[in-house]
């Protein structure tokens, strides 16, 4: 039986969605760690210590994220190599 292979346009796009949800995540995990930190800023009266180091948990995260999803890209090149 003969595997039909996806069409090349539709690969582009999946890479493409993905490359622009990598940069999403980023953005919005270092937006989450701000608000928090803000908000505990201003229950704790701590301003701005709490702010800034719950962005850099943010940013930290964001960056763990970024790596994870380049690992998985790079093994699902490695897939489409083999084939």
């Amino acid at each position: 039986m003969l595997s039909k292979k996806p069409p090349k346009y539709k690969k582009a796009f999946e890479q493409i969605s993905r490359y622009g949800t990598v940069g999403l995540e980023l953005g919005i995990s270092v937006a989450i760690g701000i608000t928090i930190g803000f908000y505990l800023d201003k229950w704790l009266n701590t301003s701005p210590w709490l702010t800034i180091i719950m962005m850099l948990c943010g940013t930290i995260s964001g960056f763990k994220r970024i790596y994870y999803a380049l690992k998985e890209i790079e093994k699902e090149e490695q897939q489409d190599d083999q084939e």
